[in-house]
């Protein structure tokens, strides 16, 4: 009787072993699921404009700066491509040389782009791609009584750089990314000074104000330095964002400048199906 027991206990136990590595196997081939990885931060910005809609005079000021990013492989079994989307938005005072006007601004900008990794160099990734953006702001000059707001609208073609490093430590794994965008093409509207919305509308051409942009009227460009620090419950992120660009239509050059500092938190997304749908066993994030 005990040598029966004996043998349907070892029996149960081998099964179980046997049924835990045929599971560990399966988790083990799997490729992952690509989790999103989301970044928000806020922080002040110091801003120059000039836009000789409104006036001729160059106003400098302060700002709210906020963004959204999120990023995640194309597919969890490659770690060479990823897809960036980025939803940003300012809000900034500034002030004319001699402090007697100001211009307010609102702009909000969206950006969805594709990035190659190359993984040829140790603790190191380059990356290489382009996106698409799309932007939209308001200024407001109420000292200019005929043209008290001006629109800054523009689409764009940006070709992006980017290097990102993971520094080991003795507790933790540091990020250290630095990302550039150089726009190449796309459409901007551009009202020349001086024509009111108003007249632009009744004399039906506003074709006028919308321009092709590439080198030979927009240059500019968006550098980034980053770094993100795993703490025990969350990873802080901080940076430092600069952002040039300098335009023209049919008359005088328009141009904004916008240092940043920014912190926030990183962390990674599971999108669940419904409520019976369980975390992956395994999950890739972007590095």
């Amino acid at each position: 009787m005990c040598d029966s027991r004996s043998s349907r206990l070892i029996a149960v136990v081998v099964m179980c072993l046997l049924a835990s590595a045929l599971v560990r196997a399966q988790v083990d081939s799997f490729p992952g699921y690509a989790l999103s990885t989301a970044t928000h931060r806020v922080g002040l910005s110091w801003v120059q404009i000039n836009d000789p809609y409104l006036s001729s005079l160059q106003y400098a000021g302060m700002g709210l700066r906020l963004e959204l990013l999120e990023q995640r492989y194309l597919r969890a079994g490659d770690d060479r491509f990823s897809m960036l989307n980025r939803l940003s938005g300012l809000a900034a005072v500034t002030m004319n040389p001699a402090s007697t006007a100001q211009m307010e601004t609102v702009a909000g900008a969206y950006a969805f782009g594709l990035r190659y990794h190359y993984r040829g160099i140790e603790q190191l990734v380059l990356l290489a791609g382009a996106n698409i953006e799309a932007d939209f702001g308001v200024r407001v000059n109420s000292r200019n009584v005929n043209n008290p707001v001006n629109l800054d609208i523009a689409a764009n073609l940006n070709a992006t750089l980017g290097a990102r490093y993971l520094l080991p430590t003795r507790r933790r794994t540091l990020q250290f990314d630095a990302h550039t965008e150089l726009p190449f093409a796309g459409v901007m509207f551009v009202p020349y000074p001086g024509l009111s919305y108003y007249e632009l509308y009744l004399s039906k051409q506003l074709s006028e104000a919308v321009f092709f942009s590439s080198f030979h009227n927009r240059q500019g460009a968006k550098w980034s330095l980053s770094v993100d620090v795993p703490l025990r419950r969350s990873t802080l992120h901080a940076a430092w964002r600069y952002h040039h660009t300098k335009y023209q239509g049919s008359g005088p050059v328009f141009r904004f400048d916008e240092h940043s500092i920014l912190l926030g938190i990183t962390y990674d997304l599971f999108r669940s199906a419904g409520r019976t749908r369980q975390f992956p066993a395994n999950y890739i994030r972007v590095l």
